[in-house]
C-alpha cells in the first residue's frame, strides 16, 4: 500500500492538515507497478512516447563514475551513432548511453572522433533527416513546432527525460520550457475568452497572436508565452566567482537544501549544469547563494576564496531583471534567494507573489492540458511561494498577499513529486521520502498559521476585539480554539520520520534526515507561540478575573519552557543543517514570549523566574551560534528587548500583594472557558513539562507551586 500525502482542507482556515491516505498498489507485472512517485511518466505520456527501450540494468557505481566522468569531460565530441548522424549527443548517467543510442536499443560507442572523416552514407542526408534521427518519432508535433516558429528557441530535455530512460521510455526534445516568460490572461483583462476561443491552435495548443504565443491550459484559462531576452551576466562569470568550488555547492545544495525545499528538479538541473546547455544564470547564482554556508574554506590565504558580496549583488541584479518578465526560474531563483535571512525582505516578497500571479501559480491546474511533470512543478512552487509569503508576513508584522478566496491550489500528493528528487534505483519504492513529507507537513503547519494570522493579527480582528470590551479575553479564546485542535491534530499526524530524537543523549548519532527535523518544530513552537502572545496581550482585571489570567500564564508559561527546551536540546548536527529564513525570527520569538511573561508578570517572584529563564536562554543561544551564525540576530533582538526592561515599573512581591489584595469570593459555578477545554499531549498530571518533539527536560521542567494545584487546561 502506498501512502498518498494530501492536504485536506478545514473549515476552520481554508488550506489545511496533511492527511495519508492508502492508495491500491497494482499488480506486480502491471506497467503501473511502481509507486505513482517513482513512475516518472503518466499512462497518457507512456502512450504518446512509442514504444518503450530496453528495460534497465542495474549499473555499478564505478560505471557511473566513469560514464559521468567521461560526459562532463566533452562538450563537443560525440559518440559515433550521433556523429554519423549529426546530431547532439547527450550521455544518460544512468544506463552508461546517451539518449539517442539507448532509444534506438544500439551500443554506445566511442571509436571515431569528432575530427575523424564521416562516412560517405551520412553526408547526403537531408536536414530533415537529420532531425528525424536527432529525435523520436512520437515528437513529430515538437518538430512541426519548431519549423513553424520564427522566433529562436532554446531547448531542454523534458524534465521527466532522465527518470523516463529508467522506466524504458524514450526522450525527446521540446521548446526550453525554463526559458519561457509565462503571463496568466485573467478575466478583466482586454483578451475576451470567448474571442481566444476561435484562435486556431496547434497540437501544442498553441496559436500565434501578434507577438506572443497563445497557450490554451483550460476552458477558460489562457496564458502568454514569450520568450526572454539574453542574461545579462553570463554562466561562466557567475562560475568564476567561486571557482574552484561550482561542483562541490552544486552537491551541497542538493544535500542540505533540497531534500527539505524541492522546489527544483534535481536529474534536470544536475544535466544542464553538466552540459552548460540552457542554464539560467540567475538560478546557479541563487543556489550558490544559498549554498556557500555549507562549504567548509581553507584557511590558507593563498587559496581562492568566493567573491561572497559580488555573487549575492549580481543574484538580485539577474533577479530584478527577470521580475517584470518573470520565468519558471525567476520563481526558484527567487525563493532560493528569499532562504537566505539577509535577502529576505519584504519588497522581494511580494514581488515575487505578483511574479507567481503572473505565472497563474495561484490557480488549480489538476486539469489544465499539461504533462504530469509539469502540475506537480507548479504545484510545489506555488506551496512553496505560499509558505514564503505568510512566513514573511510573521517575520515583518506586514499583511499577507496571499488569501483563501484568490488561492485554489490543490492538496499534494506523492505524484506531484515527480522529478523533484535524483532517481535512485536502490531506493525503496514503497515508502514517500523523507522529502515529500517535510515539504507537506510544512506547507500543512503553514495554513495553520495563516489561520491564526487571519483570525488574531488582521485590522480587522484587532477591531473586533477592541470593540467587545471586557469580553475580549473569553472571545479571543473562542476563535483559539479552532486553531488549537488543529495544531494538535497536526503534531498527532506527524510520521516517526518528522519526530525529534526522544533519547536526549549527547553522544547518540543523529542521522541527516532527523537533523533536518529541527526547522520543522521550531516553526511549530513559533506558531504555538503566536497564538499565546495575542492571549496574554488581552488579560487586564477588566477582561479576565484572577482563575482566568492564571489558567492562561500558566498554559502560556508551559509553552515557554518546553519551547526553550528544545532549543537546549539541539545539537550540532541540527543547528548545521538548512535552516529556512524565518527560523531566525523564530528563535527571536522565543525569547520576546519569555520577555512578554516578564513584562506582565503581577508579581516580583514571577518576573524574576522568567528573567532566569531568559538568561538560561541567551546562553544557550550563544553556545550554539558556532554552528549557526544566523542565530546572532537571534542574539541581538534579545539584547535589545532586554535593555528595554529597565523602563518596566518594578512587581510587588507576593506577600505584598497578598496583603493588599481582598480575598474573592468563591463560587461553585464553572468559568466558561471555551477555548481550555481540552486536554493537552504536552502536559502530564500535574502540570509538569513535557516538549511537543518528545523532549523532556528536568532542568526546565514546570514544578512551580501555582502549577500543582490546578490542573492546566491545553491552551
Amino acid at each position: 500500500m502506498a501512502a498518498v500525502i494530501t492536504l485536506q482542507s478545514s473549515s476552520a482556515a481554508g488550506p489545511a492538515a496533511p492527511s495519508f491516505q492508502q492508495q491500491q498498489q497494482p499488480q506486480p507485472h502491471s506497467p503501473d507497478s511502481q509507486p505513482s512517485h517513482r513512475r516518472r511518466l503518466s499512462r497518457a505520456q507512456q502512450q504518446q512516447d512509442g514504444p518503450p527501450s530496453t528495460p534497465l540494468s542495474p549499473v555499478s557505481s564505478s560505471t557511473l563514475t566513469a560514464s559521468a566522468a567521461r560526459a562532463a569531460g566533452r562538450d563537443g565530441p560525440s559518440c559515433d551513432a550521433c556523429l554519423r548522424r549529426k546530431s547532439r549527443c547527450a550521455m544518460n548517467e544512468m544506463v552508461n548511453k546517451c539518449y539517442s543510442c539507448d532509444f534506438h536499443r544500439q551500443e554506445c560507442t566511442f571509436n571515431l572522433t569528432s575530427g575523424a572523416a564521416r562516412p560517405n552514407t551520412a553526408e547526403p542526408l537531408s536536414k530533415k533527416r537529420k532531425l528525424e534521427d536527432s529525435v523520436p518519432e512520437d515528437a513529430e508535433s515538437v518538430k512541426r513546432y519548431v519549423h513553424r516558429s520564427r522566433m529562436h528557441q532554446s531547448y531542454v530535455l523534458l524534465p521527466s527525460t532522465v527518470a523516463s530512460t529508467k522506466q524504458g521510455q524514450g526522450h525527446y526534445l521540446v521548446p526550453g520550457f525554463f526559458d519561457q516568460s509565462i503571463q496568466y490572461i485573467g478575466l478583466t483583462t482586454e483578451f475576451e475568452p470567448a474571442l481566444l476561443d476561435h484562435v486556431p491552435l496547434d497540437q501544442n495548443n498553441e496559436g500565434i497572436v501578434s507577438n506572443f504565443r497563445l497557450r490554451k491550459l483550460g476552458d477558460d484559462t489562457y496564458i502568454r508565452v514569450r520568450n526572454t531576452m539574453p542574461d545579462s551576466v553570463s554562466v561562466d562569470a557567475i562560475e568564476s566567482l567561486v571557482a574552484p568550488y561550482g561542483a562541490t555547492l552544486i552537491e551541497k545544495f542538493f544535500e542540505y537544501v533540497h531534500p527539505t525545499f524541492p522546489i527544483l528538479m534535481e536529474d534536470t538541473f544536475r544535466q544542464t549544469y553538466r552540459t552548460r546547455k540552457n542554464l539560467s544564470p540567475l538560478l546557479l547564482a541563487a543556489v550558490y547563494v544559498l549554498t556557500l554556508k555549507f562549504v567548509d574554506m581553507p584557511a590558507s590565504q593563498s587559496v581562492r576564496r568566493p567573491d561572497v558580496a559580488r555573487l549575492e549583488s549580481t543574484a538580485l541584479k539577474l533577479l530584478t531583471e527577470s521580475l517584470p518578465r518573470a520565468t519558471v526560474a525567476t520563481i526558484q531563483a527567487g525563493l532560493l534567494l528569499m532562504e537566505k535571512s539577509t535577502v529576505a525582505t519584504r519588497a522581494l516578497n511580494a514581488q515575487l507573489v505578483t511574479a507567481g500571479f503572473e505565472l497563474g501559480l495561484h490557480q488549480d491546474c489538476t486539469h489544465w492540458r499539461m504533462d504530469t511533470w509539469e502540475k506537480g512543478l507548479r504545484k510545489r512552487l506555488a506551496w512553496a511561494l505560499y509558505m514564503q509569503d505568510k512566513w514573511s508576513s510573521l517575520v515583518h508584522g506586514r499583511p499577507s498577499h496571499i488569501f483563501a478566496w484568490n488561492w485554489t491550489v490543490k492538496d499534494l500528493v506523492e505524484q506531484d513529486f515527480i522529478d523533484a528528487f535524483h532517481a535512485d534505483t536502490n531506493q525503496d519504492d514503497t515508502s514517500v521520502g523523507h522529502g515529500p513529507l517535510y515539504f507537506c507537513h510544512m506547507v500543512a503547519l503553514t495554513t495553520i498559521l495563516s489561520d491564526i494570522l487571519d483570525r488574531f493579527y488582521t485590522l480587522q480582528a484587532i477591531e473586533d476585539f477592541k470593540a467587545s470590551g471586557g469580553n475580549r479575553t473569553r472571545m479571543i479564546l473562542e476563535r483559539a480554539k479552532p486553531a488549537q485542535i488543529r495544531l494538535k491534530e497536526w503534531f498527532g499526524r506527524l510520521p516517526p520520520q518528522l519526530k525529534m530524537d526522544t533519547s536526549g543523549d549527547l553522544f547518540d548519532t543523529i542521522t541527516e534526515e532527523n537533523a533536518r527535523n529541527g526547522a520543522l518544530h521550531l516553526s511549530y513552537f513559533a506558531t504555538e507561540i503566536t497564538l499565546h502572545r495575542c492571549i496574554i496581550r488581552s488579560l487586564s482585571p477588566e477582561t479576565a478575573d484572577a482563575y482566568l489570567s492564571h489558567i492562561c500564564r500558566s498554559a502560556a508559561k508551559t509553552r515557554l519552557i518546553s519551547a526553550m527546551d528544545f532549543v537546549n536540546r539541539l545539537r550540532p548536527a541540527h543547528l548545521r543543517s538548512f535552516w529556512p529564513s524565518a527560523s531566525r525570527h523564530n528563535f527571536t520569538l522565543i525569547g520576546s514570549f519569555g520577555i512578554l511573561l516578564r513584562v506582565t508578570a503581577p508579581t516580583k517572584e514571577e518576573s524574576e523566574f522568567y528573567r532566569l529563564r531568559l538568561c538560561e536562554y541567551r546562553w544557550t543561544l550563544s553556545v550554539s551560534r558556532k554552528n549557526a551564525e544566523f542565530l546572532d540576530f537571534s542574539l541581538d533582538s534579545l539584547d535589545n528587548a532586554t535593555n528595554l526592561d529597565r523602563y518596566v515599573p518594578d512587581k510587588p512581591a507576593i506577600d505584598e500583594l497578598m496583603h493588599s489584595a481582598v480575598k474573592p469570593t468563591i463560587t461553585s459555578r464553572p468559568v466558561p472557558i471555551i477555548a481550555l477545554d481540552d486536554p493537552d499531549p504536552m502536559l502530564e498530571a500535574g502540570g509538569t513539562s513535557s516538549v511537543i518533539s518528545g523532549l523532556a527536560s528536568p532542568a526546565t521542567s514546570v514544578s512551580d507551586e501555582s502549577l500543582r494545584d490546578t490542573p492546566i487546561p491545553p491552551l
